[in-house]
């Protein structure tokens, strides 16, 4: 295959361009990786015949010259080049895709996966693809699946790598194998290489969607702050970057269709196949062919039971036949100039990972670019939520600002009750924590926390929409999951096999029964754990017991006044402690509790192992803070009340977890790193030879040269399958901090924010800098935390009920307020009488004392009055200390709230729900002008066809259809063209039509109808008679 210049015109091209296209249809391109700016353009290898079986595939070396079969059409100029037609910050943004440092040693084959093993010898020679006499292909039957091992563990290994690699190159893969310097010890790399073909038919199995044509639908952007704050915010640059450097971070607009090979002219940059398609669907496509490729040779053999689960790279990493594997990231350097030159790491290194950008929004775009779409959609949720808590925040703050503003120094000296080490305490004593409890305990906070329990229903619906707009972006809006494959464990361990009619084959079966039983095992399991954290609270509450007792013996007063705060502060620290430890070890039991249950699908571990850690770190973290503010009351509060502890434990849990966090996440990859690092530089058994060439390898790169990419990244810590969901949980768990507890910390949105800003770069620096990149896989979502958040929004409604009502002294002062028009002597009023004249006194300070206070609405006992006077009127006296008909009347009343508030706030959530729509207008009118043209270009294939697929067997079949789907492909369903508010506005100088969405451009959108017909997102209706016809004519295009 030639390469030439672009100016340079071919013999093919000037017969025009119809004979191009027709047999463009039928192509399989291949092209070498080569960089634009070079200025050269390969010719394209087109096969004429329509067939490609996989044996063509082996047979290639490369992508730079490819001959399939003996005729051979040049494609060159004849075709209008879309990469050089696009404007240059569209180009600038598809060049990020190269780096030259992730090419085969030919400089040509791009490299899409890195295995690597351990093995006797390195000695850092490149060597050559063996052929398939080279590679052994004994199958291994003496296998631990088999029960029988005759063979050394090295053997076994080394035959199913040798097997796997063959497969793979069987697929169509190409494959370098390398060891690196002495530098790794034994350890070898295997590159891996997925020529354009096998790229093309994995796009269309996996249903990959690629750009076809930039959206002619433009929105102004909408911006939080209009008017004169907008403008100075963005001539100060502080959220936003500046103009230059977004056109390169943020992706165009595109209508997106799947690809499709007949129709690859159609698609954005098809003339440039070495950026087709992006590196993340490259490494996505790869690790699918990896999951799929057998590890023994008798692949096809019915008689070997076992041939048939033997596969998948997953497998082989747990049985160490590969240590690693693992996509390229690309090259950072240390400095590096902005341009055509930097790469997309680098890129998002200077502009996403970089403090300097902490207060500047996410380039999403990009992240999805290189990451993948499930990594892009956590950032974007983790975005979106911490840009939601602003509002929330500032409106905590200036709750405890009001309770600042409106501190009360109505506190009297009067004895309290205490108990039997410390029979007193004066009132006045505990007036900075009766303080401290007005800061969160006032009549704002009752409406902070309905507005919070309505702000938990608008953010779960603005991310809906928020996700509508970057899933339509991104092509994903309507994205279906496949159907996940079976996992090779199960196979593996499921010996019972039952009849699939679908496959119709016998495959793996687990029976109810035997998944009852590990549902139960696993249910007691996690029972146990749940009951061991509340044996922890047990030992909590016996701390607190024993500790007030050593600190009361000390008969210090000023010890006296600081016991509450010490002691709560000590247990509550204490139970961090013992929550973070039980974190680490209950994790690790749920992924093997996990693994026992035996799944079928990875969705199905994923969503068993979510359900099992989410439902006992639920109670780990909550069951103090429970404990706290609705049972401790019943065992006796301080006289400050139990609202000022709920604060402490609160504050204390909420804000230690997120700074332990947050400083494990920071100190955690950078010391595994340094360690791996260490420890393959150390090799356990070295020669004298090896231990020279390791020191000559080790100065050379100190000289100044750098190390393989691959080598790089294999210093780096690995990512496991689970790898978002910590990430996930802790921002989840915070979410319920933030909500069911907030009337009693108005200040937790405020942490929140502050912790998630700074959790957003030290996640992005992780995942940019020390881990290999992941996998860059595909979700729609953020799956089944959604489900949980949306749990969380609506048991936050009568939790925060019941702490207001409750807990808090927000009821019974309301009472009073109303009853005298002012809080003076309320505190004289919320405590009863107590005879302290039978107490054997230790301290001299309360000698003369015969009664004190106590918290509660209770009758006075008879020894010291006859008669207990309230603000409702006189009650008889009562030596058992029964309730007052006070305390009856506050208790009707926190019911009374409790049922209010629970149905006013569900109400308001509901019609919220309600009336947001989970799509935006914008995003409507995307897919209305979307359907729009795929109308349109079903309309042009029948008025087209009708002179030349007369006698074409698709039109004799096309008769069954009638003409109501010619009717419908014009007119489309009437769900269709549903009108939303607002959807259709006047944007300015844009002329609506009858249907208000003819606002299009008049020029020709062949290309895109073309890509829609055919790609497998819409089926092309057929044409019908002569009558169907004209009625078509009808309706010109």
């Amino acid at each position: 295959m030639s390469l030439r210049r672009y100016g340079r015109r071919s013999a093919h091209a000037e017969r025009g361009p119809s004979r191009t296209f027709s047999i463009l249809h039928k192509t399989v391109l291949h092209s070498p990786v080569r960089f634009c700016r070079q200025g050269w353009m390969p010719s394209i290898a087109v096969k004429a015949e329509d067939e490609v079986d996989l044996s063509s595939y082996v047979e290639m070396s490369g992508d730079v010259g490819v001959k399939m079969g003996n005729s051979t059409v040049l494609i060159e100029d004849s075709i209008e080049k879309k990469y050089e037609s696009q404007p240059k910050e569209i180009k600038d943004f598809f060049t990020l895709e190269f780096d030259k440092s992730c090419y085969f040693s030919d400089g040509k084959r791009q490299i899409d996966y890195v295995l690597a093993y351990e093995d006797d010898a390195a000695n850092g020679i490149v060597s050559s693809e063996p052929s398939a006499a080279e590679i052994d292909p004994v199958e291994d039957d003496d296998d631990k699946e088999d029960g029988v091992q005759t063979r050394s563990p090295a053997e076994r290994r080394k035959t199913r790598r040798n097997n796997y690699e063959l497969n793979l190159q069987k697929m169509g893969l190409q494959l370098e194998r390398l060891s690196i310097s002495p530098t790794l010890g034994r350890t070898r790399f295997v590159l891996i290489h997925a020529p354009f073909a096998v790229l093309e038919k994995q796009a269309q199995l996996l249903s990959v969607k690629l750009p076809v044509q930039q959206s002619d639908v433009h929105f102004e952007d909408r911006t939080l702050l209009p008017g004169f704050l907008d403008k100075l915010l963005a001539r100060v640059g502080i959220f936003d970057f500046e103009p230059t450097v977004k056109k390169v971070l943020e992706e165009p607009d595109f209508f997106t269709a799947p690809y499709s090979s007949d129709r690859r002219t159609q698609f954005v940059n098809w003339d440039r196949p070495d950026i087709l398609f992006p590196n993340a669907e490259r490494s996505r496509m790869v690790y699918d062919l990896l999951t799929r490729a057998h590890y023994d040779e008798a692949v096809s053999d019915k008689t070997k039971k076992t041939s048939q689960y033997r596969f998948g790279i997953e497998r082989l990493l747990s049985q160490r036949v590969y240590n690693a594997a693992y996509p390229l990231h690309q090259e950072m350097r240390s400095s590096f100039t902005q341009g055509n030159e930097i790469s997309q790491r680098e890129l998002l290194y200077n502009h996403w990972v970089s403090w300097k950008n902490i207060m500047k929004y996410q380039p999403l775009d990009c992240v999805k670019r290189y990451f993948g779409t499930k990594v892009a959609f956590y950032f974007a949720w983790l975005g979106y939520y911490t840009r939601s808590l602003y509002a929330a925040a500032l409106i905590g703050i200036l709750t405890v600002a009001f309770g600042v503003w409106n501190l009360s120094e109505d506190i009297q000296q009067l004895p309290l009750c205490k108990g039997i080490t410390l029979p007193f305490v004066f009132l006045s004593s505990i007036n900075a924590l009766v303080k401290m409890s007005y800061l969160f305990d006032n009549g704002v906070t009752v409406i902070f926390s309905a507005c919070m329990s309505v702000w938990a229903t608008f953010f779960l619906e603005g991310w809906k929409r928020y996700h509508a707009e970057i899933a339509w972006k991104w092509g994903l809006l309507e994205f279906v999951v496949e159907e996940d494959t079976v996992r090779p464990d199960f196979q593996f361990r499921v010996k019972t096999k039952r009849y699939n009619p679908v496959t119709q084959q016998n495959e793996p079966y687990l029976s109810g029964k035997k998944k009852a039983m590990n549902f139960a095992a696993g249910g007691a399991t996690v029972l146990f754990f749940i009951c061991l954290v509340l044996a922890v609270l047990f030992g909590m509450v016996v701390y607190r017991v024993i500790c007030m007792r050593l600190l009361a013996s000390y008969d210090n007063p000023t010890v006296d006044s600081f016991a509450f705060l010490i002691v709560s502060t000590s247990a509550a620290s204490i139970n961090l402690c013992i929550i973070m430890t039980m974190n680490y070890f209950y994790n690790s039991l749920a992924h093997r509790l996990t693994r026992w249950e035996c799944p079928r699908t990875q969705a199905d571990f994923d969503n068993s192992y979510t359900f099992k850690v989410f439902l006992f770190q639920f109670a780990n973290y909550y069951s103090s803070l429970f404990y706290v503010a609705f049972f401790k009351g019943m065992c006796g509060c301080d006289p400050a009340g139990c609202f000022v502890e709920l604060v402490i434990q609160l504050a204390i849990i909420m804000c230690g977890k997120q700074f332990f966090s947050g400083m494990v996440e920071f100190a955690y990859p950078t010391f595994m790193s340094l360690l791996r690092r260490w420890q393959f530089m150390a090799p356990m058994v070295e020669t004298k030879k090896q231990r020279q060439d390791r020191i000559r390898e080790e100065n050379s790169k100190r000289s100044g040269d750098v190390i393989k990419r691959w080598e790089a990244d294999y210093y780096l810590n690995p990512t496991y399958d689970q790898f978002l969901f910590d990430e996930y949980l802790e921002m989840v768990l915070q979410f319920g901090f933030v909500t069911l507890f907030v009337a009693a910390f108005p200040l937790a949105p405020f942490f929140a924010v502050l912790n998630n800003i700074f959790e957003i770069r030290l996640d992005a620096y992780k995942f940019l800098v020390k881990t290999q990149k992941p996998v860059p896989a595909q979700a729609k979502n953020i799956g089944i935390w959604l489900v949980i958040l949306d749990m969380i929004s609506k048991i936050t409604v009568p939790i925060n009920a019941l702490v207001i009502a409750f807990t808090s002294d927000f009821v019974p002062k309301m009472m009073y307020y109303l009853e005298n028009k002012s809080m003076l002597g309320y505190v004289n009023s919320s405590l009863s009488y107590y005879d302290a004249s039978d107490f054997n006194l230790k301290s001299s300070q309360f000698s003369n004392v015969t009664e004190c206070r106590y918290r509660g609405y209770r009758l006075s006992p008879c020894t010291l009055m006859s008669q207990t006077t309230t603000m409702y009127g006189t009650e008889v006296c009562d030596d058992e200390l029964g309730f007052s008909s006070v305390w009856w009347k506050v208790f009707a009343a926190r019911l009374l709230f409790v049922v209010v508030f629970e149905h006013v706030v569900f109400i308001i959530k509901l019609l919220v729900e309600y009336i947001i729509p989970d799509v935006p207008s914008r995003i409507f009118i995307q897919i209305q002008r979307e359907k729009y043209l795929v109308r349109k270009a079903l309309l042009s294939e029948l008025i087209a066809g009708k002179g030349t697929a007369e006698a074409s067997p698709e039109h004799k079949a096309s008769k069954r259809f009638s003409s109501e789907c010619v009717s419908r492909a014009v007119n489309g369903d009437s769900s269709d063209n549903a009108f939303q508010p607002g959807s259709f506005e006047d944007r300015g100088g844009a002329e609506d039509d009858a249907d208000g969405i003819e606002s299009s451009r008049k020029e020709s959108n062949s290309s895109f109808f073309t890509a829609l017909q055919g790609s497998g997102s819409v089926q092309t209706l057929p044409q019908t008679d002569e009558a169907s016809l004209a009625t078509a004519k009808e309706y010109p295009s």
